[in-house]
């Protein structure tokens, strides 16, 4: 396909939220939107035609191609384009449907799943997806190193725990409140202990029994127990433990099966590292081409659910993501009409959208927010100081004033979308409590360094300085001092504040993958140790437990006691549940929002840009 100049001419009146969403499958759907343009009146007949392009804006550029070994959603964006999972979300429900297995089969314990493969599905290279190359991309998983684990929270060491051990479970007198020499624990101390010792007790009675079954090559606490191909199209997977969310879990992005020749041919400790530039797998985009900040990706022509390209004739052929890190410089190539569309828009970019007239497709929120707090530091190890920060934060007023309106302050780090009851007395606003607790521990003013990222938006941090900013002032009201930290995302943000050498506050959030508490709790807690100096043989337990119950009400509450124990420890705050948002001109007549970020560029429904067509 021809290369494409940079520029882009496109217009159309400003829809916002889920009337845009609407409104645009409507146009899609009666064709007023969506009808190309008469060849007579573009190029000539011998000029080459073309291809109906989508120019994305994203906020950074991808880490690596290789979404087995990355955690982050720029990486995604490209990948969820180029690879597929055996499972797929249902744009609808949020629910799972068949993707590259066409069917499963749960066994009445829960331990067994057969997988029945589509036939006739072939890689970008040609070859054709056999229960064989799943099982390799299975068995280059399991192989992973520590290093490249380290870097993913969306793949199978996090589905199946796989390098987990069993907690040991901690003692009562484990639990007794800390309190100085010659002072007593507070009512509210010993009430919080005397419920740790009956949720401990619960506990025991779980942990007298076999948890797991079988032998694991990873931990103790791993639930993979083998998988095997069974016939040509056909996976048999066994687990150790129930996973009652496993199907869901195989949505994650890190589970895209790769084709087998991209799993071979590097060094001893990372044989498939090729996939990290030059991905190959079955999606309906095959990658062509990363120049400098743009990846090219171009349709597939093999791709195997041809249905789904027919029914929407307007697919884009060919899709450019570029990365712009600032939002209003994504907003102002937009503008003047130099890409399509662009991904995180912020609450200031949407006013001069509005006035532009640009259309603004809005995600349900499924991320949050939260305010790292590391126990290593000797003000922060203090359980006082920490529920200082908590009354001095305004969550409401960060909510309102930096998030796209809809956005909500967080109460616990899980979405109200999984309907799990918050804790109750949550920390609120109240500048005089948190002063009050300061001077209980005679605190004097000493600095806390407080990280934040800096050239990048996040779909859970749009506006990282003024985010940062907001919260600073809100600390030294009540005589909280920061000393700031600020930190490129692409000098390594993340791999520092979660590092053992930083020991502050920070800034980071987390994009949910699949309906599923514990994908909160596994994604953000991962690195607990590293990142909130924060270890609790209790709650790993109390997760251990509850990621095996089937959905109910028992799940329901032993998800809320999880909460609970959070809310009392109180390692990280949650701050804000926030609303994404992506800007589009008028030549895209439809985009697939999905809370999950699983939206794929084949279900966009779009014209050229006339630039494109004249």
């Amino acid at each position: 396909m021809p290369d494409l100049p940079l520029s882009l001419v496109s217009r159309r009146a400003m829809l916002t939220g889920t009337l845009a969403t609407t409104a645009l499958a409507l146009a899609a759907c009666t064709g007023k939107s969506g009808t190309q343009a008469d060849p007579s009146s573009n190029a000539s007949a011998s000029s080459t035609p073309i291809p109906r392009t989508l120019r994305l804006s994203a906020s950074a550029p991808p880490i690596k191609l290789d979404p087995a070994v990355v955690a982050d959603n720029e990486s995604f964006r490209v990948t969820r384009q180029v690879y597929e999972t055996l499972v797929n979300i249902d744009l609808d429900t949020g629910g799972a449907i068949p993707g590259l297995a066409e069917s499963w089969i749960e066994s009445t314990d829960g331990l067994t799943y057969v997988f029945k493969l589509r036939e006739g599905v072939l890689f970008h290279d040609g070859t054709e997806l056999i229960a064989a190359g799943v099982i390799a991309n299975f068995k280059r998983w399991e192989s992973l190193s520590s290093s490249q684990t380290a870097s993913s929270t969306q793949g199978f060491f996090d589905v199946f725990h796989y390098d987990c051990d069993i907690p040991k479970l901690p003692k009562a007198d484990d639990l007794e409140p800390e309190v100085k020499d010659g002072e007593s624990a507070s009512a509210e101390q010993l009430a919080t202990q005397q419920e740790r010792v009956q949720q401990l007790t619960e506990l025991q009675k779980q942990f007298t029994t076999n948890l797991f079954t079988g032998k694991s090559k990873g931990g103790s606490a791993s639930y993979f127990r083998s998988v095997e191909a069974t016939d040509k199209y056909e996976v048999t997977l066994r687990l150790r433990r129930r996973l009652p969310d496993l199907i869901e879990a195989f949505t994650l992005p890190g589970m895209a099966i790769a084709a087998p020749s991209g799993l071979t041919g590097g060094p001893e400790d990372n044989p498939a590292e090729s996939l990290a530039t030059a991905p190959v797998g079955t999606g309906p985009y095959k990658f062509v081409s990363l120049d400098k900040v743009v990846v090219r990706l171009e349709i597939f022509a093999d791709y195997w659910n041809q249905k789904r390209l027919i029914d929407n004739k307007q697919h884009p052929e060919v899709v450019l993501i570029s990365s712009i890190p600032s939002p209003y410089n994504r907003e102002g190539a937009l503008l003047a009409e130099e890409v399509d569309g662009f991904d995180m828009v912020s609450v200031d970019t949407m006013r001069t959208l509005v006035r532009n007239a640009k259309v603004v497709v809005q995600r349900d929120p499924f991320s949050v927010l939260y305010l790292g707090m590391d126990q290593r530091n000797k003000w922060l190890a203090k359980p006082e100081f920490r529920k200082a920060i908590a009354h001095a934060t305004n969550r409401t007023s960060l909510a309102d004033k930096l998030f796209i309106q809809g956005s909500k302050y967080a109460a616990t780090i899980l979405p109200p979308a999984l309907n799990i009851p918050s804790p109750e007395n949550t920390p609120s606003h109240d500048e005089s409590k948190a002063k009050a607790l300061l001077d209980e521990i005679n605190y004097k003013g000493e600095e806390i360094e407080f990280a934040y990222p800096l050239r990048v938006s996040r779909n859970y941090l749009p506006l990282p300085e003024r985010t940062f900013a907001q919260i600073s002032e809100d600390l030294a009201k009540v005589g909280i001092r920061i000393k700031p930290r600020p930190i490129a995302w692409t000098d390594g943000y993340v791999k520092t504040v979660q590092s053992s050498e930083f020991n502050g506050l920070h800034l980071l959030g987390f994009s949910g993958g699949y309906r599923s508490a514990d994908d909160f709790f596994s994604g953000i807690l991962a690195n607990k140790a590293n990142e909130f100096g924060y270890k609790s043989a209790l709650l790993d337990s109390q997760i251990l437990l509850a990621r095996s119950i089937p959905s109910g009400e028992e799940r329901t509450n032993a998800y809320a006691s999880i909460l609970k124990t959070l809310d009392e420890d109180l390692p990280l705050l949650p701050l804000v549940f926030p609303i994404s948002a992506l800007a589009f001109n008028g030549n895209v007549t439809f985009y697939p929002p999905s809370p999950m970020l699983n939206e794929c560029y084949a279900d966009v429904q779009m014209t050229n840009s006339p630039a494109l067509k004249s």
